[in-house]
């Protein structure tokens, strides 16, 4: 008799540099998002919406993984079916083959640098979609606070679309290293709730070393990030596939995006 455990994979997941191991079990009614295909003669130069002007005059744009096809403040004109505006949403889209190490459409923050002590604070907003992509993608990150190569080059905090992790499925789950840098890394999965259909409000703040994450309003986790506070960091926004098994087309598409 077959059993439904007899599905059960177990695979390593890379979290930025670091490890944590989460299984996959194949659900039998493993629905998708299907996505349109990209048309060129409809889609538009995200900075053509002043909405995103903000967000876009301060990022540069990095793909297939950590190289920049667009520089601080130069989006004029630029579209390409990795990144483009359609009906008034910022699509980031890509797709990785088994060969490929990690791919990734993501609008990283700068030129400058910030700390999670600063007394101004530093804040991430964004209403988005997390469309669930078919099997063969299980899991992708579509937000990120990253340290720089000069300090400790890890993201202490990702947001996360993960297929299957801890006995839930199809959820969203924020990881967060809470362990001193340069120091061995340890990991904290926080489960923010089962992915919502269509939009959702996200929102990460951080002042005097203190981090917030809510989820349309609602308050996920609070850390005290004073273990952190030695280390330049930058927001990133968009959509990272970097687990190896990992194959197939993900997308993330953002109403409005402030970081």
């Amino acid at each position: 008799m077959y059993s439904y455990f007899s599905a059960l994979l177990l695979f390593l997941f890379m979290v930025g540099c670091g490890g944590a191991e989460f299984f996959t079990v194949d659900s039998p009614d493993d629905l998708y998002d299907k996505l349109p295909a990209y048309d060129a003669a409809r889609a538009k130069p995200p900075a053509d919406l002043e909405k995103f002007s903000t967000v876009l005059s301060k990022s540069k744009l990095q793909y297939p993984n950590d190289k920049s096809v667009v520089d601080y403040d130069s989006f004029d004109g630029f579209k390409s079916p990795f990144f483009y505006a359609l009906d008034g949403d910022l699509w980031f889209r890509v797709t990785k083959t088994i060969t490929d190490h990690k791919v990734r459409s993501e609008l990283r923050e700068g030129p400058g640098d910030w700390f999670t002590g600063d007394r101004e604070g530093h804040f991430w907003h964004a209403t988005l979609w997390c469309p669930k992509p078919e099997k063969g993608i299980d899991s992708y990150t579509w937000m990120q606070i990253h340290g720089t190569h000069a300090t400790f080059n890890y993201p202490p905090l990702r947001l996360m679309w993960v297929r299957n992790y801890d006995k839930k499925y199809d959820h969203l789950w924020a990881i967060v290293i809470v362990s001193d840098p340069y120091k061995e890394k340890v990991y904290e999965w926080i489960d923010m709730g089962k992915r919502p259909d269509r939009f959702f409000d996200a929102n990460v703040t951080i002042r005097n070393n203190e981090m917030d994450i809510y989820i349309d309003g609602k308050l996920i986790k609070h850390y005290d990030m004073t273990y952190w506070s030695s280390v330049k960091n930058y927001f990133k926004a968009g959509v990272y596939v970097n687990r190896h098994d990992d194959h197939g087309e993900a997308a993330v598409v953002f109403k409005t995006l402030k970081q």
